[in-house]
């Protein structure tokens, strides 16, 4: 968690229903404007990586502080070697998965539509988007599991 000049705190979770076995939460190597932006993966006592991350807003042009940002993330998940899923404001509508990771984004969002995007290797994945009042973003609920 962080101060962000006149927004208050942010910050990221992932939030899982069994028991959390490992996490790593990391700073990205470069950031642009006033927040440290971080990715965040939790893996549960059954080896589900849960992941999260908030990406800068300086744009999709290579060089830029989101660019370089998405190339780490995709570093992150790639080699993680059991079942995953991402989910975060990426800020960008070109996506940063891995290759063999399903792709969801939020594109029918009332707000700012297909900036957050989810990303994984779990089965069956279904996507909702939810209206959200009082946030520059609608909610995404996925729905995935371990088994087809």
């Amino acid at each position: 968690m962080q101060v962000s000049e006149g927004r208050g705190v942010v910050g990221s979770a992932v939030l899982t229903k069994e028991a959390m076995h490992a996490h790593q939460d990391v700073p990205y190597s470069v950031f642009s404007g006033v927040e440290e932006r971080r990715w965040l993966c939790v893996t549960t006592a059954r080896g589900v990586d849960g992941c999260t991350g908030r990406l800068s807003t300086d744009g999709e042009a290579p060089g830029t502080s989101d660019s370089v940002q998405c190339d780490e993330l995709r570093q992150v998940l790639a080699p993680r070697g059991g079942p995953t899923i991402f989910a975060g404001d990426v800020n960008r509508r070109p996506l940063c998965a891995p290759e063999g990771h399903w792709t969801l984004t939020d594109a029918a969002a009332a707000q700012a539509p297909g900036i957050q995007h989810v990303y994984g290797t779990l089965r069956g994945p279904r996507l909702e988007i939810e209206a959200a009042t009082c946030a520059d973003h609608d909610a995404l609920v996925v729905r995935a599991g371990l088994k087809d």
